[in-house]
């Protein structure tokens, strides 16, 4: 009796062993993320949905491990007092030091392709995994439905999803980036178009149209120089070793030369 119970026990808890080996690292609780939702859809009504076919390209960030240890870092680096002072780390020696650790960012990897997403870029410091999908998978993946808005102040429409996302990953995600485009990047240089009709006097520099260069300012604002230039050229006129008041050194004559 007693053999037959031990056998059982041994089948099961071998049945037990390979289901967890089976089981992938990934698949535990399903950790919730905060701040994916522009606040501006709390007062929209979506006008209708992302088509799953439809395509994004999202950037999946991890957070940094010994985050204290960095504190202490970053104090003894900038700290005159410090063996550390600006004994700066590689980027090899920061990633190893404070990047997640390769098993987990592994994990991430095989998360997202088990998933149907294509990993498109991995970075060396492993803080960013760069992947691509379906809004269908992605809907999937991160338990969240597209929703599409009209944009409240420019004439457009965009795409956020209607929950916070969630994921079925043992390792931590601090954000997933791509998941709306509110906002748009938009340059803040804008190129003015040359116009040759303009009316009025040069700028006075001696570039194109008027235009200022280097030389300009630093004619105009490098006077040390140009004081101790005419000095120079006194004392090479007049035989001066040191300035003084002296009427014989001209001083338009000596600029004249300088520049």
């Amino acid at each position: 009796m007693n053999s037959l119970i031990t056998t059982h026990l041994r089948r099961a808890a071998s049945v037990a062993l390979s289901l967890l080996l089976l089981t992938p690292a990934w698949a535990v609780e399903r950790q919730l993320l905060t701040r994916h939702i522009p606040s501006a859809t709390a007062r929209l009504q979506a006008v209708g949905r992302l088509p799953g076919s439809s395509r994004l390209n999202l950037a999946i960030g991890l957070p940094l491990r010994n985050q204290a240890a960095l504190t202490t870092l970053l104090e003894q680096l900038y700290d005159p007092a410090s063996a550390q002072y600006r004994h700066y780390l590689s980027p090899e020696q920061f990633a190893e030091r404070f990047g997640q650790a390769k098993q987990d960012y592994e994990s991430l990897i095989a998360f997202a392709k088990a998933h149907g997403l294509a990993v498109t870029a991995t970075h060396p410091n492993r803080m960013l995994l760069d992947v691509s999908g379906s809004v269908e998978d992605i809907e999937r993946v991160f338990h969240v439905t597209m929703r599409v808005y009209q944009h409240p102040t420019e004439a457009r429409t965009f795409h956020a999803p209607d929950v916070e996302p969630s994921l079925d990953l043992a390792v931590r995600v601090l954000r997933i980036n791509g998941l709306d485009d509110f906002n748009v990047p938009h340059p803040l240089a804008h190129r003015m178009p040359l116009d040759h009709n303009r009316k009025g006097k040069p700028l006075g520099g001696s570039g194109p149209s008027g235009g200022f260069l280097g030389y300009d300012f630093r004619a105009a604002y490098a006077i040390g120089r140009i004081i101790r230039g005419w000095w120079l050229l006194c004392e090479r006129h007049h035989g001066l070793r040191k300035p003084g008041r002296t009427a014989k050194c001209s001083v338009a004559k000596c600029a004249d030369e300088w520049f």
